[in-house]
């Protein structure tokens, strides 16, 4: 059922009150309209609600500038240094940051809560049709990046479905970050593992690599194939602590697994989502930070990643 602005914009203005998202049982104060938009089923408990809730807020909020951000995330309890019981409380620390009154802080919260309706109910990428000239789409993107080895490399298996028929070739590409803000792009070696051959291959830029791959037999609309390839840095080169996803087709589903070494793991793990070009550049962490299992992974996953935005992980070494 369609979201009505109107509806979401009252829920988070109910949302606010008290202690905002920070509140007891919050998932029996959240509405029909921020459950769609987040995501939440009706077995989420409490923190699965919160995180859901916070993480949504978070990344639609990333491109905000900082007083319009600061505008909506103080008033739902989630900015760090205003985590006070009431609304009116974490309002006054909100005007003495901003140097304004309440009642100017109380309606740039309204703007940035409409801004955020806004992001919430703009239209989906669609995942059931694509322009019939861009021929193919990527259904599954799974990636394992492997650093305990002696050298970076990452296993790359993606499943393509064909939207028109006779595909019988597929243009991959990976743009590479030099290794330090100064440094020269660096270079890659990539093997085929399996389901296609590699045809062609080119550096259209320093950083941008562009291969050309044939597959084993055309396929029709609606077909899909899978292929793997490896990816990896060159012994004694090093790699930026960075792993991002731009899609440049529509991509159903991306999931990355990062293995580190566990004689040197990160000091910091930190999920992008939604990024915007040069967001990354600068390997300041982002809010949600990962946690690294028992064996020194992290596994993380974007189901229906935007074109243009940047998706995946990035790390602070010790």
């Amino acid at each position: 059922m369609p979201v009505s602005p109107e509806q979401l914009m009252e829920e988070l203005r109910t949302l606010c009150r008290g202690r905002g998202v920070q509140t007891p049982g919050i998932d029996l104060h959240v509405g029909p309209a921020l459950r769609q938009v987040c995501g939440i089923v009706e077995t989420d408990g409490a923190e699965a609600v919160r995180t859901k809730l916070r993480d949504w807020v978070l990344n639609a909020t990333r491109g905000f500038p900082v007083e319009v951000r600061n505008a909506v995330l103080a008033p739902l309890g989630l900015h760090d240094e205003a985590q006070f019981r009431f609304l009116n409380e974490r309002i006054e620390w909100l005007a003495k940051q901003q140097d304004r009154g309440a009642r100017t802080v109380r309606r740039r919260m309204d703007a940035g809560l409409q801004r955020l309706v806004e992001v919430a109910l703009q239209p989906a990428p669609s995942t059931t049709h694509v322009a019939p000239s861009e021929l193919w789409h990527v259904k599954e993107f799974d990636a394992l990046l492997k650093l305990d080895g002696p050298t970076p490399a990452c296993t790359e298996r993606r499943t393509v479905v064909a939207d028109t028929d006779g595909v019988n070739e597929i243009a991959w590409s990976i743009t590479i970050p030099s290794p330090t803000p100064d440094g020269a792009p660096g270079d890659l070696d990539v093997e085929v593992l399996h389901g296609v051959e590699l045809i062609g291959h080119e550096r259209p830029s320093p950083r941008r690599f562009l291969m050309k791959l044939r597959l084993p037999r055309p396929l029709n609309a609606g077909q899909t194939h899978q292929f793997a390839l490896e990816v990896r840095v060159p012994r004694g080169q090093s790699m930026r602590p960075t792993y991002v996803f731009w899609p440049e087709r529509m991509c159903e589903s991306f999931r990355l697994r990062v293995r580190f070494d566990r004689d040197d793991l990160p000091e910091s793990v930190w999920r992008v989502e939604e990024a915007l070009a040069r967001d990354t550049d600068d390997l300041t962490p982002w809010p949600q930070t990962l946690p690294l299992d028992e064996i020194g992974e992290i596994d993380v996953q974007f189901p229906h990643p935007r074109q243009g935005r940047g998706y995946g992980v990035q790390w602070t070494p010790r």
